[in-house]
């Protein structure tokens, strides 16, 4: 996060959440929505997904199959934040 916030140039986030409050306003989003037939802007699935770490390694595959990056972490990051900005997205 820190990496991504210093090539956007802002500040990274200080605020963390707890995450029952929001787990509880998942679990009130679809208590009402879901009898009224109408899809929950929030719920706990959605809520428990953003809790787990996505952080992931090529560590294995560079080991057993010689796999190499074509670009670094900082190169991927602001390609992608080009693609963003391309988009309007940014």
């Amino acid at each position: 996060v820190a990496l991504i916030a210093e090539e956007l140039q802002v500040s990274p986030p200080r605020l963390r959440l707890p995450v029952w409050p929001v787990w509880l306003a998942g679990a009130l989003c679809e208590a009402v929505c879901v009898p009224l037939g109408i899809q929950p802007p929030l719920f706990r699935r959605r809520v428990d997904f953003y809790r787990k770490s996505r952080a992931f390694t090529t560590a294995r595959a560079a080991r057993e199959l010689g796999y190499q990056p074509a670009v670094d972490l900082r190169t991927g990051i602001r390609m992608t934040i080009d693609w963003y900005r391309s988009q309007g997205l940014l």
